[in-house]
């Protein structure tokens, strides 16, 4: 099935705001399941009420008031079944939102949850989720009612959401907190994502980042808990994936797309992986 990508509306308020809040139930705006769709930029869905399943990139998440689901840009997700009194927040930004008030383009990636290695759906009790309903609400008030400083209240509020969320984020899943401030690791994260389909060697980040092979070995070891080459395999995999269950494109394809030499090569290494051939996978996720 084809992936329906959403663009970001740049000029919704008749200025380049670029960032939104938005409200969705059964009576204002309803979440649309059964049709697998991506954004080319950041958001997060607070859930409010009800209850609902979703699968994000082919992995299936039961989802109850309190949850935060992470969409990171151009991943694929679906929703599959959302009760009559499900409800919450989407809120969405482009990096440049951001960026351009922090004077960082690392901004984004400074946060584990919108790393594509982590997991996309944070838990959370009443207290926070009504302290992150309220929040919204005042974006939403403040995005209703603009003002000639309402950008800067609007990234400032913003920030303060992101902070707080990504501290739950690390102390529920336990994950390291060292990648906030190291910009080697964070700044491969970054061109990981960026260039994904053309680069797979270490040494093509190593050059990139303008470091030694060892030296980005030893900051990803320590930020990740993970070694440079499996987080490379790993988001590898993730593309493959993609391009097996959301695309038409045959093996071949697929594979010199994503700098295999041959056929076999890329076979190999996708079973070796999964336990599956990638012909294999797409039979048995197709729907």
């Amino acid at each position: 099935m084809k992936i329906k990508k959403h663009p970001f509306v740049r000029k919704k308020y008749d200025t380049e705001l670029l960032m939104d809040c938005v409200f969705f139930s059964e009576v204002e705006r309803k979440v649309v399941t059964g049709q697998p769709f991506c954004y080319d930029f950041h958001g997060i869905f607070i859930q409010n009420s009800g209850e609902a399943n979703i699968t994000i990139e082919n992995e299936s998440f039961q989802l109850h008031p309190g949850c935060f689901i992470f969409l990171r840009a151009n991943q694929v997700r679906e929703w599959v079944t959302v009760t009559p009194d499900f409800s919450g927040y989407l809120l969405i930004f482009e990096n440049e939102f951001t960026e351009t008030f922090f004077n960082d383009d690392l901004f984004i990636h400074r946060f584990q949850f919108f790393e594509v290695s982590q997991p996309p759906v944070l838990r959370c009790g009443d207290r926070f989720l009504q302290e992150y309903v309220g929040s919204c609400e005042n974006l939403r008030g403040e995005l209703d009612h603009l003002k000639e400083d309402s950008h800067h209240y609007l990234r400032s509020l913003l920030y303060h959401m992101l902070i707080r969320i990504n501290r739950a984020y690390i102390q529920q899943f336990g994950v390291s907190s060292k990648g906030y401030q190291d910009s080697i690791s964070t700044r491969f994260r970054k061109s990981l994502e960026e260039n994904i389909r053309s680069k797979l060697r270490i040494g093509d980040y190593a050059e990139l980042l303008k470091v030694s092979t060892s030296q980005l070995n030893k900051v990803i070891l320590k930020t990740s808990g993970r070694s440079t080459a499996v987080v490379i395999r790993d988001r590898l995999l993730t593309e493959i994936k993609r391009d097996l269950l959301y695309t038409e494109k045959n093996i071949s394809e697929i594979a010199y797309e994503l700098g295999f030499s041959d056929n076999s090569n890329f076979i190999r290494f996708f079973k070796n992986q999964t336990g599956h051939t990638p012909n294999d996978f797409r039979t048995i996720h197709s729907k």
